[in-house]
């Protein structure tokens, strides 16, 4: 692997019709954007190292959303600790989540009963899709996994506690595991739903992305939270409460799970368009 001489390659960036290479002119210090193809074609190709090219052609003949060594190194700290916070967000909202699913909430004045964690874990699929937005699927992915694993560990730690002997002037053991068990049993119906509906949330809106070339983000949200918050709240509900409530109140918990869902979809809209101001602006400036 040679050496660079005249020219180093920094990194990529996306304009409206092209990906173009950020170049850096050693002599000067001096930074240009060339298209791809262009680059491809020219004498400064021919002076930049073997890894420098592979990125290049991977860009040029991989898929449209193909990350690169340089996408990934090439981001500022201040990113990478956005990131971090949304990613931890994710699974201290998930692992709430799991602890207050077990409590149904009845609202007379317009007959719902919902569990009270909908109130909250509206907000994962916001993370999601902020996530996805400037981190891309694979990373979205990681975070969602990273999420389940910080619930079960979290679980799991909990049951041992419970089944560990307590005191017998301590009056609340038997409230203790009551309530692990609980937890316990909507782990498995919370899990499921979560990785199938997290999932289908990042892909739909990747694909949307693409075929809208990044345009119409109000679109690829609204139709992606739709999605997966069907799905979220039939597989969540079906299992969570199948063999403790009837079918119409499974039915009646699993539509008012969904309008909840919606109006967070609608209302994070706006949020979501300021976030994405704001990274552009500060983060990934």
């Amino acid at each position: 692997m040679s050496d660079n001489q005249k020219y180093k390659l920094l990194g990529f960036s996306r304009s409206s019709d092209s990906i173009r290479a950020n170049i850096m002119i050693l002599s000067t210090g001096k930074s240009i954007s060339i298209p791809l193809r262009e680059l491809e074609s020219s004498q400064i190709s021919e002076d930049l190292n073997r890894n420098e090219l592979r990125e290049i052609y991977r860009r040029i003949y991989g898929d449209a959303d193909t990350v690169t060594a340089y996408d990934l190194t090439d981001r500022h700290e201040r990113s990478w600790f956005a990131y971090l916070v949304i990613a931890l967000s994710l699974a201290a909202i998930y692992i709430f989540c799991t602890i207050t699913g077990i409590k149904p909430i009845s609202i007379p004045y317009i007959n719902m009963i919902i569990p009270s964690a909908i109130f909250f874990y509206p907000f994962t699929f916001i993370l999601v899709d902020i996530l996805n937005e400037f981190y891309g699927l694979r990373l979205a992915r990681k975070a969602i996994l990273f999420s389940f694993i910080a619930n079960i560990l979290f679980v799991l730690c909990l049951i041992l506690t419970a089944a560990l002997p307590g005191l017998k002037e301590w009056e609340l053991e038997g409230a203790y595991t009551e309530i692990v068990h609980s937890i316990a049993a909507v782990l498995v119906a919370s899990s499921i739903a979560y990785i199938v509906s997290e999932n289908v949330n990042s892909w739909l809106l990747c694909k949307i992305k693409e075929l809208t070339n990044s345009r119409y983000l109000f679109i690829r949200i609204i139709t992606s939270t739709t999605v997966a918050s069907a799905l979220d709240s039939i597989i969540f509900c079906t299992l969570a409460f199948y063999n403790t409530l009837d079918s119409d109140t499974i039915k009646s918990i699993i539509f008012s799970q969904f309008i909840v869902k919606m109006a967070y979809a609608i209302v994070g809209v706006g949020p979501i368009y300021g976030v994405r101001a704001l990274f552009r602006k500060y983060i990934n400036a």
